[in-house]
């Protein structure tokens, strides 16, 4: 069983993470909180059932990736990330610049991961933005660590290819 100050400690460790791990696959921030939410009052819910041995993590990103699915679901059309144009780049130097360089590179790193096959992008942000560890990701797929490193190996290579023209720019 769970206590309120275990389940305190467990969102403030894990909310974060898990809120990045939804933006990064492309929900939307107003979503994303109320995916994070609803999961912890499921958490909450299900504590007695709970045992130590639990990864309440796991269960946390396991959980929200199912209400992230359902939602898909019920929206008749979603917009994973807007598309980046990038004809809107200013030329001129001047104080902003380089907050509108930031932008666009990250505009140019949302598009490249938006466009990552499900299951490497899935994989990816799991340990890059959810902090999973590779044995939680395989855990929570159920799929094998291997599989895992290959998935998030490939990732990293058609990252490295979308993004060589920023190398070439900046």
């Amino acid at each position: 069983m769970i206590t309120q100050q275990e389940m305190t400690a467990y969102y403030e460790d894990i909310a974060p993470r898990l809120m990045r791990f939804l933006l990064a696959n492309g929900c939307p921030h107003d979503k994303a909180s109320d995916i994070t939410q609803e999961t912890f009052i499921r958490i909450w819910n299900m504590r007695e059932e709970l045992g130590p041995d639990d990864s309440v993590s796991g269960l946390v990103f396991r959980i929200a990736k199912n209400l992230r699915i359902d939602d898909f679901r019920r929206s008749s059309r979603e917009q994973l990330v807007d598309e980046y144009d990038d004809s809107n780049v200013p030329t001129v130097t001047d104080d902003n610049e380089l907050e509108r360089d930031k932008e666009y590179v990250r505009g140019c790193i949302r598009k490249a991961v938006s466009e990552l096959p499900e299951e490497f992008r899935i994989c990816y942000t799991m340990l890059n933005l959810g902090g999973l560890s590779i044995r939680e990701i395989s855990q929570q797929l159920g799929i094998s660590e291997s599989l895992v490193k290959v998935r998030i190996h490939r990732a990293k290579e058609k990252l490295r290819t979308a993004l060589e023209p920023l190398r070439e720019n900046f």
